[in-house]
């Protein structure tokens, strides 16, 4: 008891206990707000604008960088090819494909020592990796295997190159198959790297995949693996919806 606290002591006795309870109530309350880390504010890396929380990403092809912009900066590259094609607008649609096609010998034909995988295609070829402990990891994906993947279910033909997915969850005897903005890929990927220990990953990096896998299940909008393409929200923008945001954004 500091003495401060002492010297009051007889004083605060005759008071009713409601009476001492709310402003040390109201104090502590002060304090832990005080005590809170605030969390940094994160900028767009092209304009330096501050942008929320939840925000767009643009891939560099090149380099298999992702960076964050505001919602301005994303819809100048909205249209492929925009910028000379040096960034790519990483869509924002989740697919959950219910109907998907795969049967466990074409699974067994990948080889992987995991049960999960993500496969994008790019200009020239169809990319599977499997995360780990140790990050990424390229599987070698047999042309063959991927042309009876994309004859079965014909909207992995239709995924925009570099920046769309197919992510494949079959940890545990499940069966979830789901197209994804690749950004979300390397989140799983980071996530895994942050969280595993020793050989067998332990608790704390089984649970972080799960609550991935049931963050992405909520977002995930019903899709047909076997039907045509369900057009990403927002890719077509006109030019005016362009000088509006930015007007808007750096008014």
């Amino acid at each position: 008891m500091s003495a401060s606290n002492a010297h009051n002591n007889g004083r605060e006795r005759s008071r009713p206990a409601s009476a001492q309870a709310a402003p040390l109530g109201s104090l502590r309350q002060f304090m832990q707000k005080r005590e809170q880390p605030r969390r940094p504010l994160e900028h767009c890396e092209l304009c330096n604008e501050v942008i929320p929380e939840q925000h767009r990403h643009l891939l560099e092809p090149g380099r298999r960088e992702v960076i964050c912009v505001c919602q301005a900066c994303s819809l100048l590259f909205s249209k492929r090819g925009a910028g000379g094609g040096k960034y790519l607008l990483i869509p924002d649609r989740y697919l959950a494909l219910t109907d998907f096609q795969m049967s466990d010998e074409q699974w067994e034909s990948l080889a992987l020592p995991v049960n999960m995988v993500y496969i994008f295609r790019t200009a020239k070829r169809a990319l599977a990796f499997y995360p780990g402990p140790a990050g990424a990891t390229e599987s070698l994906l047999e042309l063959a295997s991927w042309e009876e993947l994309v004859n079965n279910n014909p909207i992995l033909g239709e995924m925009e190159p570099d920046v769309e997915a197919l992510l494949i969850n079959r940890v545990r005897s499940g069966r979830e198959y789901y197209i994804v903005p690749i950004d979300a890929c390397y989140q799983l990927v980071g996530l895994i790297r942050l969280s595993w220990r020793g050989l067998s990953g332990g608790e704390e990096a089984w649970k972080a995949i799960g609550e991935f896998f049931a963050s992405i299940k909520a977002k995930a909008q019903p899709g047909s693996a076997v039907t045509k393409r369900q057009t990403a929200r927002g890719d077509a923008i006109e030019n005016s919806q362009v000088e509006d945001a930015r007007g808007g954004q750096h008014a």
